[in-house]
């Protein structure tokens, strides 16, 4: 079987610069580089891995953990990956289905070196279970978590919603009904504070009957529509957490021989594919600078780097789905 070295005597090159060739690692001129790659298809040379791995310590790549598919997954995902490719390293996407051992089974995959480091896009276990894995090596996640160990590439939802409410408010909308998220996220805690301040400001009397929570996301917004439609005293608007429970709500609505907007205005919140197909007014939270975000986190501590993170802005985008109110 050959060898390293027997690549860098057909090349006739340093075994350094095969070294570098092969980890991506330091520059390598062209013309060495494309003697290395003759070199190594004609000695028919795959490189051991695994054993480069253990002998420097680094796997070069990064578990990414989800519940399973949604939306936003695929948004999320081919940015982290591209911004890690670029970087020379891979990522290992781990679907736990919510089960808590499943997660715990992954992020013993970098307490025994099968991982460098661990991003969280969806969780089953408590911060508490998940922090002392901060030993093993760099986390991060998107959510809003208040922890020194675990980095957050989270947005200010609190303005991001407080901003949605002003908007529907400005042209015309008092009666506005909530689809929040899980209750116990912090996210959804800090759009409730949300609600309260635009309620106090504004002056209008909160209908704790329009404030619903969605734990769960299926079908969710098909059982949204079906409750409004069987309300007596039905909300203007609606200001859904995430685009996907509104588009749901749409077109159930739809179905039911409802007109969006004309019978109620929708706005979302992620702006993603779907709501531009389907002309929403939404919010934009920078998705992709979150996901870059959290990658260079990971980069820097396993780097001891100093790669600067982009700022989080948030930002209407106006559709169709909220006219002004005749």
């Amino acid at each position: 079987m050959p060898t390293i070295i027997d690549v860098a005597k057909v090349a006739n090159v340093s075994k350094s610069t095969v070294s570098r060739v092969i980890s991506g690692n330091g520059y390598v001129s062209k013309e060495s580089r494309e003697k290395v790659l003759e070199a190594m298809e004609k000695l028919a040379y795959s490189p051991n891995l695994i054993a480069r791995n253990l002998q420097s310590g680094e796997t070069k790549t990064i578990g990414f953990l989800a519940h399973g598919y949604f939306d936003l997954l695929g948004i999320f995902l081919s940015n982290f990956i591209s911004i890690a490719k670029s970087y020379n390293y891979y990522v290992t996407v781990y679907f736990t289905d919510g089960d808590k051992r499943k997660e715990i089974d992954a992020l013993n995959q970098m307490k025994y070196k099968q991982l460098d480091g661990i991003f969280i896009l969806t969780r089953a276990n408590e911060w508490d279970v998940i922090e002392p894995y901060t030993m093993y090596g760099p986390i991060s996640t998107w959510h809003r978590v208040d922890s020194k160990r675990v980095y957050s590439a989270y947005v200010d939802h609190y303005s991001g919603y407080f901003n949605s409410l002003e908007y529907l408010h400005s042209k015309g909308y008092e009666k506005i009904g909530h689809v929040m998220g899980n209750p116990e996220n912090l996210n959804t805690k800090a759009r409730i504070k949300a609600i309260d301040s635009f309620y106090k400001k504004t002056g209008l009397e909160v209908n704790h009957d329009w404030v619903f929570y969605d734990p769960m996301r299926e079908s969710s917004g098909m059982k949204m529509a079906y409750q409004w439609h069987h309300m007596k005293d039905k909300p203007e608007a609606m200001a859904f957490y995430t685009d996907s429970v509104a588009a749901e709500f749409i077109s159930e609505l739809q179905n039911l021989g409802y007109e969006v907007p004309e019978d109620v205005a929708v706005i979302g919140f992620d702006n993603s594919l779907v709501s531009k197909l389907m002309h929403m007014t939404t919010v934009d939270y920078s998705i992709n600078h979150q996901a870059k975000n959290s990658f260079i986190h990971i980069y820097n501590e396993l780097n001891e780097a100093s790669l600067p993170k982009r700022s989080l802005d948030i930002a209407l985008i106006e559709r169709k789905t909220t006219p002004k109110r005749k």
